[in-house]
Order: C-alpha cells, then sequence, then structure tokens
C-alpha cells in the first residue's frame, strides 16, 4: 500500500447539525376509516438512512431563507411559537419542506395568488398553469427557489394545507445530523404524488396504522421519529382529526 497520511479521527461530538423538514402527506383511507401516508423506500447507497422507509423531505437550503412571496395560512410566527425556532428559521422550513415535497413527488401545495380582476370576456380567464416537469426537475437540481416559481406561475403556497408535528435531533454518533422538523399534510384535491425521485427504489400510499405495524415488526426499516409519527396517526379516524389534533412539539426536539 502506498504511504500517505493517516485519516482524521472522526469524533461523533463535533458532528455538525443541520436543519432539515420532511412530511407526512396523508388522505383518508379508502376502505375502513382511517388515514393513508405516501411513504417512499429510500435506495441503499444513501448517505442517511440508507433503505430506510421514510416521509419525503431534506435538509433546508440558503435558498429557502431567502423568499418573501406572502403565503396563505398562518404567519412565520405562528410556526416559530409552535416549533420553539426563531421566524427566520421556521420560514425557511415551511417554504423547505413544501419545496422537497415538489420536487420527490411533485405534489405542490400552491393556489392562485388572488382575485382575478375584473374582465370584460363572457367567460372567465383560466386559472394559472402549474409548473412542470422541467421546472420540477431544475429545482430538485438546485436551480432557483420556490418563491420565484410561485412567482412566475401566479401562484402562493398554501401553509393552510400543512401542520406541525414533531421535532427530531439525530443522537450523537451517525456521521451525519440533523435537527428535523416534521410536518403533516392533507393531500391537495385533484393531485396525486409519484414515485420519481432518484432517492426512493419505490413508493406507496399505506395505512398509517399498516405501516407502523411493520415497522414495529420489522418487516420495514425506519427509523424512531418516522415509526412515532406513524404510530400517531394509526389512531385517527380521518384527516380532518388529523388536521384538528394539537401538538406540544418538545423544545429543542426529541
Amino acid at each position: 500500500m502506498g504511504g500517505g497520511d493517516a485519516p482524521a479521527a472522526y469524533e461523533p461530538g463535533a458532528v455538525p447539525i443541520r436543519e432539515a423538514a420532511t412530511v407526512a402527506l396523508i388522505r383518508d383511507a379508502r376502505v375502513g376509516g382511517g388515514v393513508e401516508v405516501f411513504l417512499q423506500h429510500r435506495v441503499s447507497t444513501m448517505q442517511f438512512a440508507a433503505g430506510m422507509s421514510v416521509f419525503p423531505g431534506g435538509g433546508v437550503e440558503p435558498r429557502d431563507y431567502h423568499g418573501t412571496r406572502p403565503w396563505r395560512g398562518p404567519a412565520p410566527q405562528w410556526w416559530a411559537e409552535r416549533f420553539g425556532i426563531d421566524v427566520d428559521r421556521a420560514a425557511a422550513a415551511v417554504r423547505g419542506v413544501a419545496r422537497e415535497l415538489f420536487e420527490e413527488t411533485g405534489v405542490l401545495l400552491a393556489e392562485p395568488a388572488g382575485a382575478t380582476p375584473l374582465s370584460t370576456s363572457p367567460a372567465p380567464p383560466p386559472p394559472p398553469a402549474p409548473p412542470g416537469v422541467a421546472e420540477r426537475r431544475a429545482l430538485d437540481a438546485g436551480h432557483g427557489d420556490l418563491d420565484s416559481l410561485l412567482a412566475a406561475h401566479d401562484l402562493v403556497l398554501s401553509a393552510h394545507l400543512l401542520r406541525p408535528w414533531d421535532r427530531w435531533t439525530t443522537p450523537v454518533g451517525p456521521p451525519r445530523r440533523y435537527d428535523t422538523l416534521f410536518f403533516v399534510a392533507a393531500l391537495p384535491e385533484g393531485t396525486e404524488p409519484d414515485g420519481g425521485t432518484s432517492e426512493a427504489r419505490a413508493a406507496e400510499w399505506i395505512r398509517a396504522d399498516d405501516a407502523a405495524q411493520a415497522g414495529i415488526l420489522g418487516h420495514l426499516g425506519m427509523l424512531r421519529p418516522t415509526l412515532d409519527v406513524l404510530s400517531d396517526l394509526a389512531s385517527a379516524s380521518d384527516v380532518a382529526e388529523v388536521l384538528a389534533t394539537p401538538r406540544a412539539i418538545a423544545p429543542g426536539g426529541n
């Protein structure tokens, strides 16, 4: 073997904690009551949670802090108070989780920006065109930001479809650590998520109670935060109950 410097000693306590956000996308179960959740089964080559079943999401990026476009729903201060974080981070997390959801599933939490101006035409103008596949891929590749994309299509973020749910921090030990904000979101009417992300080998709708049971029995690999969220959702009778459930989120995360 050739010479060279020995690799630096790994110091678990020195690993930086990165900001992240993830969202459990839910819909009413087709049969028997309860809710279904959209799960992605990650590829085995991922640097974090390889091979695990997860919700859509990822790191909150610097571009998520640049947005200034108003949204529909609670103001950033409300989100900050629920998660126990500062206002700037709360706003970035809401944008970031919506961006990740769009990049990974094609579901865009957005709606027309405002009242349609009066027109002399006998028929109302058509609604804004949604972003296309090319724009989704560009955003996923790191080009542009969510606010600019929404502005280009005269849309605003539908933050009212989101709810704060939990917060978890990766314990000391792994080479990557995250302070992750967990959201839940109702699937917007007329939309359907896909498995169009290279980070997952497959994706599916599955009842929350079935997913939680599969996680407990080891039939699906998942990290504890994912299992805890699924266990919470498993007891809900429908999406309306989930959205109306008040949540007390531990300061600083679990």
